[in-house]
């Protein structure tokens, strides 16, 4: 895993191979309110069940050794040479790159845009909304943080006072006809983000902690049909900010991932346990401790608990320990958000930095890789999505409204 640092890192990187991916997380806690978020943008939604079935359907069809064995549907005939249509899930425009007639359209990450939000409030998830939008939607800096995607978007501002990203998400509630809008300032607190170590050989994946301890004040606003609000929370509390890229399918080279952020004071936490597809391997992974000061980072093995399994037979470790760091310690508490292929957890871990030991409260996030793909499934995880075409994005309110400078007042 390549590791970098710093609001100067954010920009968006174009990923264009089969499978590759790219996403902007942003979470955050207000403790006083017992409001709790994750939202996150996508250019390359690895987690998006079209996607994931128009890959499979691109490996069977071109006999890729990705799908690990020679027999594929829809092979090409001996005898002519040529090969059925892939199978598109309906009611998905792909959009993606077609080769010369008679040949599999390869699918293009940047096809599959999108926009998570989901907002949990004293344990429980009282939103989730997952919008699919097309590359057409999609505007986004090579040079800083800032992405366009229909109606949302997030930017940084260095000219704020103080600098920060300003966030505004409009999320369309099923059966409802109501909207959840979130406008939010992400205000970094660390002085320095120093140059991080690089893996001795190439890595696939990226993972950029932009701004992993932030401020964070904002307001959720629920409006009615009419554009009427009828309900509004100023949120007050700390946040966490990172990106992640990779140029391959991340199941390829990962069977789970456990990955999150917790504060303490003025301290935080952040790690990364990853489960390689070969069982026999280690489980290993990072620990990052930041304070106001930087960040220190310290790779480690990980020691998992049994698994456990949800509703969806899901398997995952209830308890993370480090192999070499006796002082980390985690454990899944809650679970926010419960499904098939991904879990959030409101968790609490221990860890020592700078000779103290500090034990905090955060979020966790956990994939199981091979659900990505699965065909079984797939109804359950398109029935989440709401695809959002480019005709209908002006149906929505527009973001211009909800995007401010002047911050909210308590």
């Amino acid at each position: 895993m390549n590791l970098l640092a710093g609001v100067e890192q954010d920009f968006h990187r174009p990923q264009k191979s089969p499978g590759a991916y790219e996403w902007w997380h942003f979470d955050g806690t207000d403790d006083r309110s017992g409001y709790s978020f994750v939202i996150q943008f996508h250019a390359g939604n690895l987690f998006s069940a079209y996607y994931q079935d128009s890959l499979k359907t691109y490996w069977e069809k071109t006999e890729s050794p990705l799908m690990g064995t020679s027999q594929k549907t829809g092979a090409p005939n001996p005898s002519t040479g040529s090969t059925s249509s892939p199978r598109v899930p309906s009611g998905r425009p792909t959009g993606s790159s077609v080769e010369p007639s008679g040949q599999v359209p390869i699918p293009n990450p940047l096809d599959y845009c999108g926009v998570s939000f989901r907002l949990f409030h004293k344990g429980a998830m009282i939103v989730e909304s997952l919008q699919e939008l097309s590359r057409k939607s999609l505007k986004a800096s090579d040079k800083h943080g800032a992405v366009l995607l229909g109606p949302n978007r997030f930017n940084w501002d260095p000219r704020g006072d103080p600098p920060s990203y300003v966030l505004t998400v409009q999320a369309p509630i099923h059966g409802g006809g109501a909207t959840v809008r979130a406008r939010l300032f992400f205000t970094p607190l660390l002085k320095q983000c120093p140059a991080l170590p690089q893996p001795e050989g190439p890595s696939t994946h990226t993972w950029i902690l932009a701004a992993p301890l932030c401020h964070v004040e904002g307001t959720f606003q629920w409006v009615d049909r009419e554009g009427e609000s009828k309900k509004e929370v100023a949120f007050v509390g700390k946040g966490y900010h990172d990106h992640h890229f990779g140029s391959v399918p991340l199941g390829q080279f990962l069977r789970a991932w456990h990955w999150g952020r917790f504060f303490c004071g003025e301290d935080g936490l952040a790690y990364s346990a990853q489960i390689p597809v070969d069982g026999a391997e280690q489980t290993t992974g990072i620990l990052l401790t930041f304070t106001q000061e930087g960040i220190q980072v310290e790779p480690t093995g990980f020691k998992l608990s049994r698994n456990r399994r949800n509703f969806f037979w899901l398997p995952y470790a209830k308890k993370l320990e480090s192999a070499n760091h006796p002082n980390f310690r985690l454990e899944h508490g809650q679970t926010l958000c419960d499904g098939p292929a991904y879990l959030i957890f409101a968790d609490e871990a221990q860890w020592a930095s700078n000779g103290k030991k500090l034990k905090g409260e955060g979020l966790s996030n956990y994939l199981y890789t091979p659900r990505l793909s699965s065909r079984f499934f797939f109804p359950m995880l398109k029935g989440k999505s709401l695809i959002v075409k480019p005709s209908e994005e002006t149906d929505l309110p527009q973001p211009s409204g909800d995007v401010s400078t002047t911050r909210p007042v308590e």
